[in-house]
């Protein structure tokens, strides 16, 4: 295991190694993982999942495995069989259904800001008021950013409120996201803790990063390009 938060990885509990029950026969020959590890661990990213997928994958193209059902999967970890589409998508059930979606005409860049709390999924789920809301609007594939941006905006994530109250922090993070300028949103990722703000091109990204690193330079931020 390599990576910046190669030492926060726990090999005893981790999704690369569990995935391997999915399969019942196990390769006979030996093989190695590198697992290298960038993002930071309980940042509602979907870091573990997306390497369990990679796992996944390497396992039915190289050996010619199965795939296992994807209803199967989620019962693993609900992000992981969108991470097998590895495609823009929208995600159902406990994670089991996966439409990917045409994001050709949307252009986009994400500043991700995590302020180095781990947010235990378990946790936020178990303080949940109701587990059933109202559910979100129909999504469509849209003609451009600005549409699906005003989409967005009407929508929201159940998961924000509990984890702003357990762990006050994101609510700091998700103001200097909100006061960088040019944002369009800012939104807490999954079940946290890592925020994130959209952006219509690199270089205004790329501002509100270095603005928001100047002034925390304790939190993890990055930006990147969504695809």
């Amino acid at each position: 295991v390599t990576g910046e938060f190669a030492g926060s990885i726990n090999l005893n509990e981790n999704l690369v190694i569990e995935s391997l029950e999915l399969f019942k026969r196990k390769p006979r020959d030996r093989f190695s993982i590198n697992l290298e590890k960038n993002l930071p661990i309980g940042a509602g990213l979907g870091g573990g999942s997306a390497d369990a997928a990679a796992m996944i994958r390497a396992l039915t193209s190289y050996y010619n495995y199965t795939m296992p059902s994807f209803k199967s999967i989620a019962k693993l970890g609900a992000d992981i069989p969108v991470c097998i589409v590895n495609a823009a998508s929208r995600v159902g059930g406990i994670g089991e259904v996966v439409e990917p979606i045409n994001f050709s005409r949307i252009d986009l860049w994400i500043v991700l800001v995590n302020p180095g709390i781990f947010a235990s999924t378990r946790s936020v789920f178990s303080h949940l008021m109701q587990k059933k809301n109202v559910p979100l609007e129909p999504f469509n594939n849209f003609d451009n950013t600005s549409d699906f941006i005003a989409y967005l905006l009407r929508q929201r994530n159940d998961l924000q409120d509990v984890a702003r109250k357990k762990w006050p922090e994101i609510n700091n993070v998700l103001r200097a996201i909100e006061e960088t300028k040019d944002v369009l949103l800012s939104r807490m990722s999954g079940s946290g803790s890592t925020c994130f703000g959209l952006f219509d091109s690199s270089d205004m990204a790329l501002k509100a990063m270095n603005d928001i690193s100047k002034k925390n330079n304790n939190w993890w931020v990055r930006f990147s390009k969504i695809v």
